[in-house]
């Protein structure tokens, strides 16, 4: 070795970045030449608030929130375009600062849906209901996806922001969900310009930008074009850095949010990018790019945590019985492969397999083939051939075990015996003898060789589906079950060692964006042999071309229940007025009905908010929370529903109670109209509470007017007076000695829980309306089983009402998460209500 090489570096010649020093908060710190006050005050632990600004971005100081005290400066600068020089004193915290901060956010969340970060009891609230409800739009954190995440609402818990200055408003903007994978809601944006500038950063291009002025200023696409037709290519990399969710994954924005990450590869295809994974209780929620400032593509971005957790899944072990695939164990499934195998070993054998699986993998399918069936057909599809390529059986071959679904239809005929390890059904799983489950993509671990050759790592991130094990370890499992040797592996890293691999570096090429973030033709369509937009809803949507996707809406001549208006009252409430004489002729206070849209919707009950047996018509108020009432609420005058069964339920028992208090709020305040009517023509003095996040979410003010004996609207952020919650009202008339004998509460179970509490120390009857927990309305499905007074009773056939008192709330919450999952699968790819109502006209308050 020459001199030059084996010399060591004085360390004192190494390259050093300039340093600056300078006093924050009364510590003296160090700064790197040029770099911000506010870079410098995170990188040591002190935190001044900030919205635009980002990590990877250059400074743009649009919020003002990070203004700080510089000494021998005038004013407050901005601490994100503020650099750092020698000697500065800076102060971050002072009183002067935090009231300013808190103005300046304040101004920010009156046009941002913030009424929750306003409510006394929001605690209580996301104790009882930890998920946000599945809304068409956000009206504040209950019904934001993003709220977990949303940095405005950790920013007013640490500035302690307790009231706005003047009542907020709604921008009422259109709602995008007709863009694939993501929904664009810029109600909830705040114009910090992070999208913008990441887009440009990443990509050098502008697909999105700031357009009109003044207060029409929004997020959008020049002649508002679609993001396909403006060139996007769907990294989602604008969605990683917006702070609040005004641009949200459509998949993963109701997932639970993620309580650990793991960095591990993408083996979509061989780019094998670096990518985040997000994990809930071992299930995969999303993913991001590892590395800010390069992005990934669609299947990186948005197509894995679909993909791996689709309904169809491959869970368990089956063998083909009498010409049946029948469910099984393993211990019995390998065992019926090695009776079907055993006779074909030697060349009637081929093991066929593509290239996304790990080194790891294909050393031990090379081998069952070569040391177990002693057969030469071993077949691997390599590089772009894996997209579309599929196999076909060498001549003389009766029997094939398959990793995936690459064989041609056409050698499926040939086969005496076929066996398919997979993780979705095909066509080749549909006429296997033995189907196996197996872990894909980021439920395995192992080592796999991108494009330029280099060995990446395969880091195991989430659980795979009940059943499914790693490929290598089935095959070893079967090769024990022949009684071979040599298959006596514990873990992959046994066989990382046998293969002795160089050294695997975890991060890709410093700089260079994959292929198909910049070119989405480049983009995989296949793993495995499956076409990936089969599993992944926003696929579908992007290889329908330019133009959004059609929505799929309900047959307008079938049926014979006519819709004579639909209108939106506020956001993501709308009144639909329905023809159904019948209905209208036997409907009671607190009873409900079942609405079928077509002939394929869930069969959904809805309240009777009113009727009218000279028309004919009875009218339900719909809010917006997931694909049924969604499609619902698309339907336009004219159009003709499939079924509206009722009325059903137990009606509430109408008598002279004395003074009455209903307790109503979202679609509680239409549920209350008959219920206040016939209250009061049974002789009851009616106190109608209704209560809002905001003032702007409150309706039918003058209906209830005329219907009660006084009327009160309460909003929790205190655009409107009193401020907090219906039963704040009412137990502060208990409390004071105003004598109240039946509270009756309709709306969200969080509220009606809320009331039974507030109203029990007074003694005073409480009745509930179960309406929200019901999913059949028939009491066969048991979604709302619920315990009341120690006893199981259904709301749909017991109910609605019941005594507040008595009701198991805990139960109650724990039940209204069991469908989560199956509802946010099919919120996927569904378009908005907003898209096709407006206000036909005002909305009294």
């Amino acid at each position: 070795m020459s001199s030059v090489n084996q010399a060591k570096v004085n360390p004192e010649h190494k390259h050093k970045t300039p340093t600056v020093k300078l006093t924050i908060d009364g510590r003296v710190v160090a700064a790197k030449k040029g770099q911000t006050v506010l870079d410098c005050a995170g990188e040591n632990g002190i935190l001044i608030p900030h919205l635009c600004s980002h990590p990877v971005l250059p400074p743009f100081g649009a919020c003002r929130l990070c203004l700080v005290e510089i000494e021998g400066m005038r004013g407050y600068p901005t601490s994100c375009s503020t650099p750092a020089e020698e000697g500065m004193v800076v102060r971050t915290g002072t009183e002067a600062l935090k009231n300013l901060q808190r103005n300046i956010l304040s101004l920010i969340i009156l046009e941002h849906p913030g009424a929750c970060l306003l409510c006394e009891k929001r605690q209580i609230c996301d104790e009882f209901r930890p998920d946000a409800e599945k809304a068409g739009s956000a009206t504040g954190c209950h019904s934001c996806g993003s709220r977990d995440s949303c940095e405005v609402r950790r920013l007013a818990e640490n500035l302690g922001i307790k009231e706005l200055p003047v009542a907020p408003v709604y921008l009422n903007r259109p709602i995008e969900k007709t863009h694939p994978f993501i929904d664009h809601d810029p109600n909830l944006c705040i114009l910090c310009g992070r999208c913008v500038r990441i887009c440009k950063h990443q990509h050098k291009t502008s697909v999105i930008d700031f357009t009109d002025r003044s207060s029409r200023t929004r997020i959008g696409r020049a002649f508002d074009c679609s993001l396909i037709e403006a060139g996007c290519t769907f990294c989602g990399s604008c969605v990683d850095v917006c702070p609040t969710g005004a641009l949200a994954e459509r998949y993963a924005k109701w997932q639970p949010a993620p309580d650990k990450s793991v960095k591990s590869t993408c083996t979509f295809c061989d780019w094998a990018c670096e990518l985040e994974f997000g994990i809930k209780q071992d299930k995969l929620i999303c993913t991001k790019s590892a590395n800010e400032n390069i992005p990934v593509c669609a299947l990186g971005k948005f197509a894995l945590a679909e993909f791996l957790n689709g309904s169809g899944r491959l869970h368990s072990c089956y063998v083909r019985t009498d010409g049946i695939l029948r469910e099984t164990d393993w211990q019995e499934a390998l065992a019926a492969v090695k009776d079907r195998l055993w006779n074909y070993r030697g060349d009637k054998f081929a093991f066929i397999c593509d290239s996304t699986g790990t080194l790891e993998d294909r050393f031990i399918f090379r081998k069952f083939t070569r040391d177990v069936m002693q057969s030469p057909n071993y077949i691997e599809l390599e590089g772009a051939d894996q997209a579309f390529k599929r196999a076909a059986v060498p001549a003389g071959v009766k029997a094939a075990f398959i990793s995936g679904g690459c064989i041609e239809a056409d050698s499926l005929s040939k086969l005496e015996v076929l066996i398919i390890q997979d993780c979705y059904p095909s066509e080749a799983s549909g006429r296997a003898d033995v189907v196996l489950p197996v872990r894909v993509l980021a439920e395995t671990e192992g080592t796999i060789k991108d494009r330029f050759g280099r060995h990446r790592p395969l880091l195991k991130a989430c659980e795979p589906p009940k059943a499914a094990g790693s490929e290598w370890m089935i095959i070893c499992r079967l090769a024990k079950t022949f009684g071979a040797e040599g298959f006596n592996y514990e873990f992959v890293a046994d066989i990382t060692k046998q293969l002795n691999p160089p050294p695997a570096p975890p991060e890709i090429q410093t700089g260079q964006t994959p292929g198909p973030a910049q070119d989405l033709k480049q983009m995989r369509t296949h793993f495995r042999g499956h076409r990936i937009d089969g599993h992944v809803g926003g696929l579908r949507e992007l290889n329908a071309g330019p133009e959004p996707a059609p929505v799929s809406m309900p047959a307008q001549t079938k049926g014979t229940f006519e819709i004579l208006d639909n209108r939106r009252l506020v956001p993501n409430t709308h009144e639909i007025v329905i023809r159904a004489p019948q209905v209208a002729s036997k409907a009671q206070p607190g009873q409900f009905v079942i609405v079928m849209v077509d002939e394929k919707s869930e069969r959904v009950p809805y309240t009777l908010c009113d009727w009218n047996i000279q028309t004919g018509t009875i009218t339900i108020v719909v809010q917006e929370k997931g694909l049924s009432s969604r499609k619902l609420i698309l339907c336009k005058p004219g159009s003709k529903l499939a079924h509206v069964i009722g009325p059903l339920g137990v009606p509430l028992e109408i008598k002279k109670y004395g003074t009455v208090a209903l307790a109503a709020g979202c679609y509680g305040i239409a549920a209350i109209i008959p219920v206040a009517r016939a209250l009061k023509n049974a002789g009851n003095t009616v106190l109608a509470v209704t209560e809002a996040r905001t003032g702007y979410l409150l309706y039918y003010g003058d209906r209830l007017r005329e219907l009660s004996d006084e009327h009160v609207q309460a909003a929790i952020d205190g655009s409107l007076s009193p401020r907090g919650h219906a039963v704040d009202v009412i137990a502060g008339r208990l409390k004071s000695g105003e004598k109240i004998d039946c509270v009756i509460a309709i709306g969200c179970p969080f509220m009606m829980m809320l009331t039974a509490r507030e109203t029990k120390p007074y003694g005073v009857k409480t009745l509930a309306a179960l309406n929200p927990i019901m999913l059949d309305g028939t009491g066969m499905c048991g979604a709302c089983r619920l315990t009341v007074d120690g006893k199981m009773k259904f709301a749909c056939v017991d109910g609605p009402f019941f005594d507040a008192h008595l009701i198991d709330w805990d139960e109650l919450k724990d039940r209204r998460r069991a469908y989560s999952a199956e509802e946010i699968h099919s919120l996927a790819a569904t378009a908005p209500a907003e898209r096709s109502h407006t206000c036909a006209r005002p909305i009294n308050r």
